[in-house]
């Protein structure tokens, strides 16, 4: 097998531990807090506090190992991620008190930061402009499906079991990851000394400026992710159906994420543009939302079919983070590529904070987040101009 297509391999494989990691908390949040003790509103309050806690650690730890793929190599961030999550994911297993599993969380969100990104950096750095995001398509859309996997353990597993095998399973990995060969273009740029440097890289306006319109333009997603589907249980009881329980919401939401990273990304590939493909994605979305906010779904599978159309729609952000990848030079893709996923995950912190405020008010537990999908995605549309297209262009640049 070629060195770049085993690098998809493992990338869509280490992308699939990471995917699992990353929503089984969700799906166990209602079962194990309960397990811990919990009533009904602590569940729904300290646990948006320990899934704040994990995105947050997403954030700094997009920022810390995006650092370290600039500065040391994609392969070895790559290791030292894996070996991060997988323990503390374990350990997980192991929880009686809430604060322990916050903290815990909050490390594994931290290595999970490091994942996806290096991955796509990684594989974009070693394919041709023409097949490059054909390659991180088949990356993403293949590794997102350990969510699929999670939401069926989270449906027959007990949860301190689920974990066990995360961990086990990332530690697998790790042997895999041996296999894989170091990016030609870092090693080419290795001699140069201003790589991964944070502050540099946020203090050139122009670059910083098309990094959070990236980031907003990958947020829609999860919104959906994050308050939709992980709050399917309290929103669904607020419509007078279900209860909704997360494990299918998250199932369903996923299908259609599956289907929307494939769709999306050939989408670029086929329009030559990734541009174009991300309007038709947020115009998708606003289309969707504005239907939401007139005909709110009455029934628990109207609100599964909502989820995963809205699945299907949102999810082009592995077109976002190829952009992210060809837009940026060798000397900061890793730390680009690596903060814009983790960025766009921690900004679900921020939605659900405003669900969790406005969750006490006599209102449909489903209209705020509406508004918010619906808001973001029309000012989406309208910061898309502010970005470059970036279809084709070649990486083996540097940057100031």
């Amino acid at each position: 097998m070629p060195k770049s297509y085993f690098s998809v391999l493992v990338g869509a494989l280490g992308y699939f531990v990471d995917a699992y990691d990353i929503v089984i908390f969700n799906i166990f949040r209602v079962e194990s807090l309960k397990e811990l003790g919990l009533n009904e509103q602590e569940v729904l309050s300290i646990g948006a506090n320990i899934l704040n806690a994990q995105l947050i650690g997403l954030l700094l730890g997009g920022l810390f190992f995006g650092f370290l793929g600039d500065r040391f190599g994609r392969k070895t961030t790559l290791f030292l991620t894996i070996f991060t999550y997988s323990l503390t994911t374990f350990l997980c297993g192991f929880v009686k008190d809430p604060l322990i599993y916050l903290i815990l969380r909050f490390l594994c969100g931290l290595a999970l930061a490091g994942e996806l990104g290096v991955a796509v950096t990684l594989v974009a750095e070693q394919f041709p402009p023409k097949s490059r995001g054909w390659a991180a398509t088949i990356l993403t859309a293949f590794g997102i499906s350990g969510v699929i996997f999670a939401s069926l353990v989270g449906k027959y597993i007990y949860w301190r079991y689920g974990y066990f095998l995360g961990g086990i399973m990332g530690f697998a990995l790790l042997l895999l990851r041996l296999s894989v060969n170091e990016s030609e273009t870092f090693l080419k740029a290795k001699t140069v000394e201003q790589r991964g440097n944070i502050i540099l890289f946020f203090s050139a306006w122009e670059r910083a400026k098309r990094f959070l319109v990236l980031v907003w333009l990958g947020a829609p997603v999860w919104i959906v992710v994050g308050v939709l589907a992980s709050f399917s249980y309290e929103i669904s009881k607020s419509l007078g159906f279900g209860p909704v329980l997360v494990p299918t919401a998250t199932l369903v939401t996923y299908l259609g994420v599956i289907i929307g990273d494939f769709f999306w990304g050939a989408m670029s590939q086929i329009l030559k543009s990734r541009k174009k493909a991300i309007f038709i994605s947020l115009f998708s979305v606003v289309i969707i939302s504005a239907g939401l906010l007139i005909s709110p779904p009455s029934s628990e599978a109207g609100y599964l079919i909502l989820l995963f159309l809205l699945g299907v729609a949102a999810t082009n952000w592995v077109v976002v983070i190829t952009t992210c990848a060809e837009t940026v030079g060798t000397n900061f893709r890793a730390l680009a590529a690596t903060s814009l996923p983790n960025f766009i995950r921690a900004s679900a912190v921020i939605f659900i904070e405003i669900f969790k405020n406005t969750a006490s008010l006599s209102i449909s537990k489903l209209l705020v987040p509406s508004i918010c999908l619906l808001s973001v995605s029309l000012l989406g549309l309208f910061l898309l101009r502010l970005i470059p297209e970036t279809y084709g262009k070649e990486l083996e640049f540097l940057e100031s």
